[in-house]
């Protein structure tokens, strides 16, 4: 068996289609594997960062220059970028799922509201997971999934949110992630 090589690998454009069918061409056409993507739109700008192997010889090198072949063929630039994951990176222990939390912030939308929810979240040592957000109507929305792990007490945090609501307005919801998936999984059967 060939020996992997992990990267991880970040493709922005402006969005159009086909962007993930050549990038994912690219990489399949040097034997890489995509393990994970994630993928979204931010005001007309196509993001997405892969996790990918590759065969053991194939380079850094390699992989950037059949992602500028993409970008050489592309009717919009793609800007990309290759990151080799060193050894033992990608050995990283996944969260205990009893473990994974989801932390709703809700608050006028303003300057330095990521800081302050994510400040909170550093204090208390908690690992984001998962980070998304969207303003709406003067509000703004943030969804952490959130790794509470590391021998942290849910009665404590939930008390801190309850004061850090108080001291910075922003309402919070903590639950845990079976029944937030519970909650808001929406279940659509294709025929």
């Amino acid at each position: 068996m060939d020996k992997l090589e992990k990267y991880v690998i970040s493709i922005m454009s402006q969005d159009r289609v086909g962007i993930v069918y050549e990038v994912s061409k690219a990489i399949c056409d040097l034997n890489g594997n995509i393990a994970d993507i994630r993928q979204s739109v931010l005001c007309g700008y196509f993001t997405m960062i892969l996790l990918v192997s590759f065969p053991e010889g194939i380079s850094q090198r390699e992989i950037e220059r059949k992602l500028a072949e993409v970008d050489a063929h592309s009717e919009t630039p793609i800007d990309a970028a290759v990151k080799k994951v060193e050894k033992g990176q990608g050995n990283v222990p996944k969260p205990n799922p009893e473990n994974t939390y989801i932390l709703t912030a809700t608050g006028t939308d303003k300057i330095g509201f990521v800081a302050t929810v994510t400040s909170f979240c550093v204090k208390h040592h908690i690992n984001i997971l998962d980070l998304s957000t969207t303003e709406s109507e003067g509000s703004y929305i943030m969804i952490l999934v959130i790794d509470l792990n590391r021998d942290i007490l849910i009665s404590e945090v939930r008390k801190d949110l309850a004061l850090f609501t108080i001291d910075t307005g922003v309402k919070t919801v903590l639950q845990h992630y079976d029944i937030f998936k519970a909650v808001n999984d929406i279940n659509l059967s294709i025929r």
